[in-house]
């Protein structure tokens, strides 16, 4: 076993001891506490035994599709252009603003927190909830539900955890469940664009400009004080729809394990029964891998060459 193994093990060891000494509803993991129960599944049964979900679902694997597509191409062009050396580094390219944290992240100004913090909630609990609804309407028993906190503080994700594997779940049955979470998060930024239409919709390039404007000027980045002036409604609108349309769209991509991957798993596998293949992993590890690369090209391209 090589050093990284013997190091997980370890980290597995210390982990395992800790949980066994918290609260049932509590567990750790690497710098993330999860605080989790299954007290919601009842809900959920309540909620996913209403509505037309599926056909909604159904409606979801286009928006997925449509989303990755988008995705891709907008992807494709900004990857060129770095190649091309028509896009340069700017702050952007910076590490600590890649991370969506506030005070870190100069995008993201501390006075900016609680609209994160409650944008990143609604971005993952409608998306988590989508799954966990698709789960319950094909037939999978929910687990549990829970919260992630990075360093046991800052909430990066809600989740749903289903009680078995999809293996007994049909293909479409599976495209609906990792569908549903890109669905609901557009809809949640559709639903964003009525509430600019409310509040105004200069409010959108405003606050854009705000939060983003510098990066393309020679204004600083945002204060407190711009944060202010927006305004409660606008901040919260801006955060909500940018963060759910962020979020839409990284898991739309065909990479391992977001949604995006996961489809295209099914659709891979699918083409492998219809050709009469035995198996066709490779061409879906080679496109999560390309996508991964590219992507990860378009974050540190402008600042490597």
């Amino acid at each position: 076993m090589g050093i990284f193994g013997r190091a997980k093990r370890r980290v597995d060891a210390v982990e395992s001891r800790v949980n066994e000494r918290l609260p049932s509803s509590l567990k750790v993991g690497f710098l993330t506490l999860y605080l989790h129960t299954d007290r919601g599944n009842a809900l959920v049964d309540a909620i996913a035994a209403r509505g037309p979900w599926r056909r909604w679902h159904d409606v979801g694997v286009a928006v997925l599709a449509l989303v990755m597509a988008s995705g891709l191409g907008a992807i494709g062009w900004v990857a060129v252009a770095v190649a091309t050396r028509d896009v340069q580094a700017t702050a952007a390219n910076q590490a600590n603003n890649v991370l969506a944290i506030p005070g870190v992240n100069d995008f993201m100004p501390v006075a900016a927190t609680g609209y994160v913090v409650l944008a990143l909630l609604v971005a993952t609990v409608v998306h988590e909830g989508g799954h966990a609804i698709g789960f319950r309407t094909e037939g999978v028993d929910l687990d549990e539900l829970g919260v992630a906190l990075l360093f046991g503080v800052l909430p990066i994700a809600a989740y749903a955890k289903p009680a078995t594997d999809l293996d007994g779940v049909s293909p479409r049955g599976r495209l609906r469940v990792f569908a549903a979470g890109v669905a609901n998060n557009v809809a949640v930024t559709a639903l964003v664009g009525v509430g600019f239409l409310v509040v105004g919709v200069d409010a959108i390039a405003e606050a854009y400009l705000t939060y983003f404007g510098w990066l393309y000027t020679t204004a600083a980045a945002p204060t407190a004080a711009d944060v202010a002036s927006l305004g409660v409604a606008a901040n919260a609108l801006f955060w909500t729809g940018f963060l759910n349309a962020n979020l839409a769209v990284l898991n739309a991509l065909p990479i391992w394990p977001f949604d995006g991957g996961q489809v295209g798993r099914v659709v891979v596998e699918g083409a492998a029964d219809a050709l009469g293949v035995d198996d066709l992993r490779a061409v879906w590890v080679g496109a999560s891998a390309l996508t991964a690369s590219v992507v990860a090209f378009v974050v540190v391209g402008p600042v490597l060459l």
